[in-house]
């Protein structure tokens, strides 16, 4: 094993490092411009392109009321005096309600397609 210190890369030139600069600006220009087109298309909408409205995903826009607001709460208001169809001990007439015939009730499942 020697005892001679690491050697360091070496130095680039001037040209090579201006060389690098340019490169590095074209490709910081072409990744700025593809960020650019991503959130153009982000932005879209089946509202705003002519996208689908499936391709919207969750973010739908809340449905628009076409009733005004009149500012009263919904039910019955205050001091309105309130009317419930109270049950009775004996009803005036009883009526059986029996579902009919079903078409193949009581027969065995085929298996599944």
């Amino acid at each position: 094993m020697s005892d001679d210190p690491p050697s360091s890369p070496p130095v680039p030139s001037y040209d090579e490092l201006a060389a690098l600069v340019v490169s590095l600006q074209a490709d910081l220009a072409r990744a700025l411009e593809r960020i650019a087109e991503l959130e153009t298309q982000l932005q879209k909408t089946s509202r705003s392109s002519a996208k689908p409205p499936s391709s919207d995903g969750l973010a739908k826009p809340p449905p628009k009321s076409l009733r005004t607001k009149t500012g009263r709460r919904p039910g019955g208001q205050d001091g309105h005096p309130g009317s419930t169809l109270r049950m009775v001990a004996e009803p005036d007439v009883r009526l059986r309600h029996e579902p009919g015939r079903v078409r193949g009730a009581g027969r065995r499942l085929r298996a599944g397609r």
